[in-house]
């Protein structure tokens, strides 16, 4: 009998050392940050602040570790300087950074002083960026108004496409007859 309790002890001490010696197998970690659906959101960029922007997105979700928040199924995104609108954008998602800078893979952006399509960067190209406080950034563009267009690489601009830093610019300009300037195709633009 003292036999069996011996290999009974045996056997329990032998699984006892087995099982603390194995790893303790960690819990998943749950996904961290916020994550928002049918969002509108009001962004007041501190580098620019007589600018906001505005979203209305399918999602957002915001990542603590890098402070981005990734704003995807963009319905609408307008940017307002004081209460006025200056330009609305479109893109396939944003990332908006700790900075209040914007990041896209590509965009298109409406102008509507001066009635301006601009057209940031390419699909599957390097992506796009706005910074706040010094505008567009992209590796392509192209614009486009009623009375002409333009296209270029390395492209840098203010919001107002005013003060342009490019590679290869390439321009086109419509001729109408005098005092007629076809009407501008943008919304509210002019």
């Amino acid at each position: 009998m003292v036999r069996y309790a011996l290999i009974v002890l045996g056997v329990v001490l032998g699984l006892s050392v087995f099982f603390a010696t194995r790893p303790v197998p960690k819990p998943p970690i749950p996904p961290q940050g916020v994550h928002l659906e049918n969002v509108s959101l009001t962004l007041y960029p501190e580098q620019d602040p007589q600018a906001k922007w505005r979203f209305r997105a399918k999602e957002v979700v915001q990542d603590p570790g890098s402070r981005e928040s990734k704003v995807t199924g963009l319905e609408e995104a307008a940017r307002y300087v004081g209460n006025r609108l200056d330009l609305r954008l479109s893109a396939p998602e944003v990332t908006i950074d700790r900075n209040d800078n914007l990041r896209a893979p590509y965009a298109t952006v409406e102008i509507l002083k001066g009635c301006l399509k601009v057209e940031l960067g390419e699909p599957g190209g390097p992506p796009v960026s706005i910074d706040q406080r010094s505008g567009f950034a992209a590796p392509r563009v192209r614009i486009s108004s009623p009375t002409y267009s333009a296209s270029g690489v390395n492209f840098t601009s203010d919001f107002a496409i005013e003060q342009i830093r490019w590679g290869d610019p390439a321009w086109k300009f419509y001729d109408y007859p005098p005092g007629q300037t076809p009407p501008c195709t943008i919304k509210d633009g002019g």
